[in-house]
């Protein structure tokens, strides 16, 4: 579904930003400047599948499973790893609907689907996991619990050792609600029922009795079986960061269990001996027809951004013949944390105008990004023009370019 989407809003991202460029390709054959006395060249693009390489959230995985997951109704979720205890009892649901908490499968909402397959992934592959509805009036709250592979080290496999679960959470009504969601876990790493905790923005900490708000949520916490940041056990991960296109946590309570304070909110307190985790996705308002997604990954490793973020199209656009300019547009949607991109050219063609990788520039207003080349024809023949992204992704052009009664050169 995003990869869908991804692709419908990247077509009119295209039309709008690239116009031009695209009307100059479809017309290159019939416009471009030649010399005098020769004909125009003739060109011809294809797409090669984009290619995914070898990097920390894309390489090569490993696939024995190490993550165990149960469901025990009512979107309650339970978690470990290699048959290792990462919480006791289950990790919790619950949602805040226009001022009301409401725990899913109960009055007045009913669910609708419980424990359905997640059917085919992208790869065509069956997708390990399952997915239920909750539905409260118009209101209807999906929630996908799914076995993912988590980011490796160059060299390594990544493991299937965490679970993502996404709540798309659905506005049928033909008005606005406002809807929260918070997630409670009782914390018991291995064997320590007061693991604590450590997050990448908290460096040299271990964090006891913390409240993490606003720009101080990290892109993950860490769960540590030992209260030591060089010697920590065993250490689980759970995941908060996804991109653009699911909303970060507002709001991560590290704990004891015994500080809920009412069905919403949870205290801060130091864990003595029992800890505890909360996190809250704040009530929002939803207007009619629109929707939130609220997205959490828990297991051993981190778990990596969706694929639909750092996608990106290249357009061409300008003259192909020998010694004239074209152009590279790389647009990019939704791009991914210090994305860069590069390009590769082929011996016949040079580089003009722009460094051969450049880092992505900030967004527009439709959250798209672009990266632009110019580069010169030196002679007609076959060539295989790439950009290659750091997120792992290659889009590989191949261009035709030759005379009328031109024996094809080689690429």
């Amino acid at each position: 579904m995003l990869a869908l989407s991804f692709s419908r809003r990247l077509r009119r991202t295209l039309l709008s930003l690239t116009a031009g460029c695209l009307a100059v390709v479809i017309t290159l054959a019939g416009t471009a400047q030649e010399p005098r006395g020769q004909p125009p060249v003739q060109v011809k693009i294809t797409d090669e599948k984009p290619v995914v390489v070898d990097v920390e959230q894309t390489g090569p995985i490993d696939p024995t499973q190490h993550v165990q997951l149960q469901n025990q109704g009512n979107m309650m979720v339970v978690v470990r790893v290699d048959n290792q205890t990462l919480h006791l009892g289950a990790i919790q649901t619950l949602f805040k609907i226009d001022n009301q908490v409401m725990y899913p499968g109960n009055p007045p909402g009913r669910m609708t689907a419980f424990n359905q397959p997640l059917g085919k992934g992208r790869n065509g592959k069956p997708r390990v996991g399952s997915r239920s509805v909750y539905e409260v009036g118009k209101l209807s709250i999906t929630q996908e619990v799914e076995v993912i592979a988590t980011k490796a080290k160059p060299g390594q496999k990544r493991r299937l050792d965490s679970v993502l679960v996404n709540h798309i959470v659905e506005n049928k009504d033909d008005k606005a609600h406002t809807i929260g969601m918070r997630i409670f876990m009782d914390v018991y790493i291995v064997n320590n029922d007061g693991a604590l905790f450590a997050a990448p923005n908290q460096p040299g900490k271990v964090l006891d009795g913390v409240e993490l708000k606003d720009k101080n949520v990290p892109d993950y916490v860490q769960f540590l079986q030992v209260p030591n940041l060089k010697a920590p056990g065993f250490v689980a991960h759970m995941t908060l960061n996804f991109g653009r296109n699911f909303e970060k946590a507002d709001r991560v309570v590290l704990t004891s269990l015994g500080a809920q304070q009412d069905q919403w909110n949870v205290g801060v307190q130091m864990a003595g001996g029992d800890s505890a985790m909360a996190v809250f996705w704040e009530p929002k308002e939803i207007k009619a027809g629109t929707k939130r997604q609220l997205c959490y990954a828990y297991g051993q490793g981190i778990a990596p951004t969706p694929e639909a973020e750092g996608q990106f199209a290249v357009v061409l656009g300008g003259s192909f013949e020998p010694g004239k300019l074209f152009s590279l547009g790389a647009v990019i949607q939704d791009p991914a944390p210090g994305q860069s991109l590069a390009l590769e050219l082929p011996s016949g063609m040079e580089l003009v105008e722009g460094k051969e990788r450049q880092p992505v520039p900030a967004i527009n207003e439709e959250g798209n990004s672009m990266v632009l080349w110019k580069a010169r024809v030196l002679n007609t023949g076959n060539f295989t023009v790439r950009v290659r992204s750091s997120s792992g992704v290659t889009q590989t052009k191949l261009i035709s370019i030759a005379r009328p009664g031109d024996v094809p050169a080689g690429p």
